[in-house]
């Protein structure tokens, strides 16, 4: 039997309705039933459960995506191995390696939906007064964010630096009646998708000559290491007072440090760590630090940028410390007998992985050093030996580089009679509502026997006990499999089990075979939405400019695909609010 390895790649959240990404294919040079050839998910790496977001089809090989994948949550690449089996019980293996790219399904979002400053009328046009900052979860053109100032009655004055956020003057504002100006950034990423709400900055113009303590830059650049003590010092920034002035100059950080992370010294501006701080959670922080001349009402801002660098604390780790699998002492050589996946939270070379087999037990395996995928060398003989145990070490590239080991048992198990009593399918699939009723039947399990002098008449079909079979039922004379109770596609979309089937011989000549059952569910649109509060209440300034978004009302559906996509309306005439049906803003 001959296989293939391939690799492809994925669309981040293609959903859960089986979409087909590719087929493997085997050959078998046996005639009859011995040629037929069932294809399965192998065993080798059952005990990594992301792996259940994909499905093969028995009969074509077609691997399928089924259930939602985050490209921001979830792994970027998938490893699989493919088995192959004939109607004999011989079998192949088939590595294939799934890569997830990266779509835009996520929305900008401002650290802070509200930002305060104050800054003299007599501030000159070209003076920075803020930033904003927005940050995007998706990766390359998609995670990129730039800003605009939404369109106002003091927008005029303004500008924003669509890259940075930083708001500048654009005009003198002595001849301005109010005490403060009102301002709405939005943002928006590389895809072209809106923050989910805008920014509202509010400007308050003091009538004063005073002029502010300026910095000596208008943004800093730091890094520290996240191993970094408490206390440590990062940078410093300054800020110089006007002439002839002799107020004293106070620093503070007034936006950025959403986690308490960092302090700052208000007399000489030296900011320092405060808590530990971790690269994985947090690699980049932008901070506004504030300067202040005294018991003036007015100040000036800079921008911090801090670069949390990473640091070789985290090893690979694997999902289990042992496992162990099965081959056919006729597999040949090349044939993929298992993945070794590990995992190191760090970033760049601290976690990047590669692998190696640590015991020099035997030299009938090699493994990928990069892949992880375990590989036969030469032919295996269980007479010779039963099995092999396989120290699998996974190391990382930082310096000193951290490791991980994982013990590998692999069973030689050797050729076995060919079955007489067989179910016509090795994996059985069907598709079931969570509508359906208790006691209506879903499919029919079938075994018959390979002899043909055999009479397979008594037969008696069960299902193992497992958490998945208790929903089920079977005729043990006519293998109907029926439901027992509701199915509920929010509690689980995929449900696998084993039928058995036994002759009513006596014990010492008694036949028994197995099939996999797999029960994909099928959504119903059995929820109603539910807003996230009974009610709301919002107040809003008289102004007969619309001041744009005025709050959001979100709902949500427990239901699946279509079945839980949302359209908000409002039930009044609309004449002073409307409503964004897609995101639920009222305007």
């Amino acid at each position: 039997m001959q296989t293939s390895t391939s690799a492809l790649a994925v669309v981040d959240g293609c959903g859960s309705h089986l979409i087909s990404l590719c087929q493997v294919k085997a050959t078998d040079a046996d005639a009859d039933q011995f040629g037929e050839i069932e294809y399965s998910l192998y065993d080798g790496f059952n005990f990594y459960e992301k792996s259940k977001a994909f499905q093969i089809d028995p009969h074509t090989g077609q691997i399928f995506v089924s259930q939602d994948i985050d490209r921001e949550g979830d792994p970027t690449t998938y490893d699989l191995l493919v088995k192959a089996t004939d109607g004999g019980g011989l079998s192949a293996q088939a590595f294939v390696r799934i890569e997830i790219e990266d779509i835009n399904d996520n929305q900008p979002v401002f650290e802070q939906d509200i930002y305060v400053t104050s800054i003299s009328s007599h501030t000159q046009p070209g003076a920075e007064i803020i930033n904003v900052v927005a940050t995007d979860r998706d990766s390359g053109i998609f995670g990129i964010v730039t800003y605009e100032l939404v369109p106002g009655e003091f927008s005029s004055f303004f500008t924003v630096d669509t890259s940075t956020g930083i708001i500048y003057v654009t005009s003198a504002l002595g001849h301005l009646a109010h005490s403060a100006v009102f301002l709405t950034i939005s943002a928006r990423d590389g895809g072209g998708l809106p923050s989910a709400s805008n920014a509202a900055v509010t400007v308050n113009i003091l009538q004063t000559v005073l002029v502010p303590a300026m910095f000596e830059r208008s943004r800093y650049s730091f890094s520290v290491p996240e191993d970094a003590p408490e206390g440590s010092v990062i940078g410093t920034v300054k800020a110089r007072e006007p002439s002839n002035s002799l107020e004293v100059i106070s620093y503070r950080i007034c936006s950025g440090d959403l986690h308490g992370k960092f302090s700052i010294d208000p007399q000489f501006g030296i900011i320092r760590t405060k808590k530990q701080l971790d690269h994985e959670a947090q690699s980049v922080v932008v901070l506004t630090v504030q300067s202040q001349l005294g018991d003036s009402p007015v100040y000036s801002s800079t921008q911090v940028n801090i670069s949390v660098t990473d640091i070789n604390d985290n090893p690979p780790m694997f999902l289990t410390k042992s496992d162990k699998v099965t081959i056919s002492h006729t597999q040949p050589p090349g044939t993929a007998v298992y993945i070794a996946h590990a995992e190191d939270k760090d970033s760049g070379l601290n976690g990047a992985i590669k692998y190696s087999i640590a015991s020099e037990q035997s030299d009938a395996f090699s493994i990928d050093p990069s892949l992880g995928v375990v590989n036969l060398t030469r032919t295996v003989l269980a007479e010779k030996q039963q099995e092999y145990t396989l120290q699998i070490a996974a190391e990382d590239c930082g310096s000193p580089p951290l490791t991980s080991l994982l013990m590998l048992t692999v069973v030689i198990e050797e050729q076995k009679m060919r079955p007489t009593l067989v179910f016509q399918s090795l994996v059985y699939q069907v598709e079931v509502s969570e509508a359906t009723s208790p006691g209506a039947q879903i499919l029919q399990v079938q075994a018959h026997s390979l002899d043909p002098h055999s009479v397979t008449s008594n037969l008696t079909y069960s299902l193992e006990p497992s958490t998945d079979s208790v929903a089920f039922g079977i005729s043990s004379d006519t293998g109907w499999i029926y439901l027992r109770k509701h199915l509920n596609y929010e509690c689980t979309h995929m449900l696998s089990f084993r039928a058995l089937v036994s002759t009513s011989e006596a014990e010492n000549l008694r036949q028994n075979a197995s099939t996999c059952i797999i029960v994909n569910v099928l959504d119903e649109n059995d929820h109603s939405p539910m807003f996230m509060h009974e009610s709301y209440f919002f107040e809003v300034e008289e102004n007969p400019i619309p001041s744009g978004v005025v709050a959001t009302i979100t709902a949500v559906d427990k239901d699946s695909g279509r079945n839980g996509q949302l359209s908000y309306f409002l039930l009044s005439d609309g004449k002073y609010f409307k409503m964004n049906s897609n995101t639920g803003s009222i305007l």
